[in-house]
């Protein structure tokens, strides 16, 4: 808070500065031996506190009390005196001053008297700003004919509103709240806001525009802990503040990103960029559902996520192509294949408003495009059709004594066809999957603090320990020995 001491007395000024040393870490004081020379001040900085001589030159405390409260009658007053009279006290009360104190001063006193009268400032400020607060509520999310008369005065001014969001509309809160608020209060002045809406939303209102760099470097404080999205509008004093609002909030709809924090101006409004490489995907993906050969169609999705990484499309283009493409795709194939694909937009829209990652997104296109192939029925006995099942099968036997013919041999179709198929979808042999498979169960079973290896290898189908070893340094590069000695470095 703002404190203006005025004392004429040199050295009874040289001993409140010494006393109230206790208060210059949380306040801001200034020492006047006048209180014309307050008075100047004024016209610069407005206390909260002022504590005053009454008997001075030039003008007297009284004048001073009264010269303030006429600028602002919420500024508390407290007087020094050496007169116990009734009419210094009478006279104090009439202007509203809060309390008064005896010379020559006691410590114990003057600290009391500031303590309760700093208690009493901050409770007024925090029922002011709690009015204020409500007034802005009030007038952010109702039009102006519902608007009380005395809040129109909010409306006509010029302000700048920040909109604040943390991840996405419908991703679990998990923001410190405590270290946002406090970043925000660092950056606002006194005068302006700063309003939660819910846990993941947040407003600033700032009563005049400020310059775009010192907004940047608030956007990249907050997304140095955190990913967060900012749009700024300047209102006019001819708008609302609820069309300042809904404006802000449009600007964020359509132009924040996914996946990383985004800023939004009014200046830096993109353009939605062409989605024909990304559509490309999308036609390789219909094949292969048509085929029943989704098992191989882990590297489309990872093309389609590293373009649409790389287009840095805005969230809302983002989710309108994804349901675009499942709309596309669904189409496509209830026409080609004679059958009927059931897809709930609202609730997939609700499920991509939850997500924050690429990792997420991934997954969630995933499992779209599993649902789809659900509707699918294709003859599982073919080939082509059987390479998941056979790398379940590994993924569940492979300690065991298990072969490719014997596979082959129980679903009645030729190993030499199976070979060529496995090999096409996975680009390795069944022998090389298998060893894939059983030598990563093995540093599974190291990193859980199995030690010896003769053990481990019979674990995961390697009777032999030597062949175990063999092939564990062929496929890690390192030896049993060596890459336990790597795990207890770590």
């Amino acid at each position: 808070m703002n404190i203006f001491i005025i004392e004429d007395e040199y050295w009874a000024l040289a001993e409140l500065q010494t006393l109230l040393k206790a208060y210059e870490s949380n306040h801001s004081i200034s020492y006047f031996e006048n209180a014309l020379s307050a008075v100047d001040a004024l016209k610069k900085e407005k206390p909260d506190l002022v504590i005053t001589d009454i008997t001075m030159p030039g003008m007297s405390g009284l004048d001073f009390v009264s010269h303030v409260k006429k600028i602002d009658d919420q500024i508390e007053c407290v007087l020094l005196t050496v007169h116990d009279t009734f009419d210094y006290a009478k006279s104090g009360i009439k202007l509203g001053v809060a309390d008064y104190i005896l010379k020559p001063i006691r410590k114990e006193l003057l600290f009391e008297t500031i303590d309760r009268v700093l208690v009493k400032i901050q409770e007024k400020q925090k029922d002011e700003e709690n009015k204020q607060e409500w007034s802005i509520r009030n007038l952010l999310f109702k039009s102006s004919e519902h608007v009380d008369e005395e809040d129109q005065h909010l409306e006509r001014q010029s302000l700048t509103i920040i909109y604040l969001l943390s991840k996405n509309w419908k991703t679990p809160p998990n923001i410190d709240q405590q270290l946002l608020k406090s970043k925000v209060e660092s950056f606002i002045n006194r005068n302006d806001y700063y309003l939660s809406i819910d846990e993941r939303r947040k407003l600033i209102i700032l009563n005049h525009f400020q310059e775009d760099h010192s907004l940047r470097s608030l956007y990249k404080e907050l997304a140095s802990f955190s990913q967060i999205h900012m749009a700024i509008y300047n209102k006019s004093e001819k708008e609302t503040l609820n069309h300042g609002f809904l404006k802000v909030h449009q600007m964020l709809e359509q132009h924040k990103h996914f996946g990383h924090s985004s800023f939004v101006n009014e200046q830096n409004q993109q353009e939605d960029p062409s989605l024909t490489p990304v559509w490309d995907i999308v036609r390789l993906l219909e094949k292969q559902l048509k085929a029943g050969q989704f098992g191989s169609a882990e590297q489309q999705i990872q093309q389609l996520m590293s373009k649409i990484t790389l287009l840095k499309i805005s969230q809302q283009q983002l989710f309108q192509f994804l349901i675009d493409m499942y709309y596309a795709l669904a189409l496509n194939l209830e026409k080609a294949m004679n059958i009927k694909i059931q897809f709930d937009v609202d609730l997939q829209l609700d499920s991509l408003n939850r997500l924050s990652t690429y990792a997420e997104l991934e997954k969630w296109i995933t499992n779209m495009l599993r649902n789809i192939e659900s509707y699918i029925h294709i003859d599982d006995s073919a080939p082509k059709h059987l390479i998941p099942k056979i790398k379940k099968w590994i993924e569940y036997d492979y300690a065991n004594s298990i072969t490719f013919q014997q596979f082959a041999e129980d679903h009645h179709v030729s190993l030499s066809y199976l070979s060529q198929e496995f090999k096409r979808q996975t680009n390795c042999t069944f022998s090389e999957y298998l060893s894939q498979v059983r030598i990563e169960k093995a540093k599974e079973l190291f990193e859980s603090g199995l030690t010896r290896t003769a053990e481990v290898g019979e674990l995961v189908g390697y009777h032999d320990p030597k062949h175990f070893r063999e092939v564990f340094k062929k496929m890690t590069g390192m030896t049993p020995k060596l890459y336990k000695e790597h795990i207890k470095s770590k």
